[in-house]
């Protein structure tokens, strides 16, 4: 599906946030691993607002964007803001294997806006077998939960509700990575069904490495950075993983202190960022207790769950403004 029509990621406030923690994440990141030499693979869509990012507080000059619109190619050349990112055109199954990743680390960002298929899958199972060690991949996709009445629906052929969700999960995510052990209750549940999707992730990072460690002395492992749940507007949701082989980049993966985020995730447990509705006046004065200061005044007027939920992202809260307001 081609958002570039509809949305400007740069102004989705959960969207902002997440992006601005992936910024903090890698910054720390690249203390251990300098990303001079670094490419960054990404969607860049029309505003291209991951791009200025990593090059301006990474640093990294080698960008590349896939694009599928290929029907408006002066589009994207027009709105390019940096003559170091080197359009690709067409679906990402079709670019990803034609891509060179054997010179340098990658940071690639499949910020897919639809639904975890088969052919996302195949994309991480084609990047996971080619990626170098010390390379960072984000995957991003829709995780609404399932619907009984819509799968009852679309599947009205079929009787009981537990087939139908089966029958969906085959359709939409393939056979190869759904776990054996499938427990299907609960997957109107928003946790549940993330959590899912995650595990099918996983499996396909895990049998896509089984494949290429096979006779290798030194064996590619990966680990989890972080598992994000957010709303702007439908479920979604962002895993990431960076990928290492040597004791000695996994101590160095280790002196970075990733973890200290309180974002930072390496389990199923995901991280929801969770934006309260709040008004100017309310925003400046949660930010004055920022971080510990006493909440007593202020949760008489804003409650005290949305306090908590402000305290978690406040650093990374967009601020947008009319310049028209008085």
């Amino acid at each position: 599906m081609n958002s570039s029509r509809k949305i400007n990621y740069s102004t989705r406030v959960s969207k902002n946030i997440e992006r601005k923690m992936l910024r903090d994440l890698l910054s720390r990141f690249s203390s251990s691993f300098p990303m001079n030499d670094y490419t960054y693979v990404g969607f860049g869509s029309k505003y291209f607002t991951d791009y200025l990012m990593m090059h301006k507080y990474l640093h990294i000059n080698n960008l590349v964007s896939i694009e599928g619109d290929i029907g408006n190619k002066t589009k994207y050349e027009f709105n390019k803001p940096l003559s170091c990112i080197d359009m690709k055109y067409g679906m990402s199954h079709d670019v990803i294997p034609d891509l060179t990743l054997d010179k340098n680390k990658t940071i690639i960002w499949l910020d897919y806006d639809g639904l975890l298929t088969e052919g996302c899958l195949s994309d991480i199972a084609e990047l996971t077998g080619r990626l170098e060690s010390g390379s960072v991949i984000f995957i991003t996709y829709n995780s609404r939960p399932l619907k009984s009445a819509e799968l009852k629906q679309e599947y009205s052929d079929i009787e009981t509700g537990n087939e139908r969700i089966k029958t969906h999960l085959r359709k939409v995510h393939g056979e190869s990575y759904i776990p054996h052990n499938l427990d299907i209750k609960g997957l109107g549940n928003w946790d549940k069904y993330s959590s899912l999707l995650r595990d099918v992730i996983v499996n396909c990072i895990s049998k896509r490495l089984d494949v290429i460690n096979r006779g290798e002395e030194s064996k590619l492992k990966y680990k989890q950075l972080v598992n994000f749940n957010y709303k702007d507007g439908c479920e979604m949701s962002t895993l990431g993983f960076t990928f290492y082989r040597t004791e000695e980049e996994e101590n160095r993966l280790s002196i970075t202190n990733l973890d200290s985020f309180d974002f930072y995730r390496e389990n199923n447990e995901s991280y929801k960022i969770e934006v309260p509705s709040l008004t100017m006046k309310e925003i400046k004065a949660l930010l004055e207790i920022m971080p510990n200061g006493k909440r007593k005044e202020i949760e008489k007027v804003v409650p005290p769950s949305e306090v908590d939920q402000f305290s978690k992202i406040y650093k990374y809260l967009p601020i947008f403004a009319d310049s028209e307001l008085a």
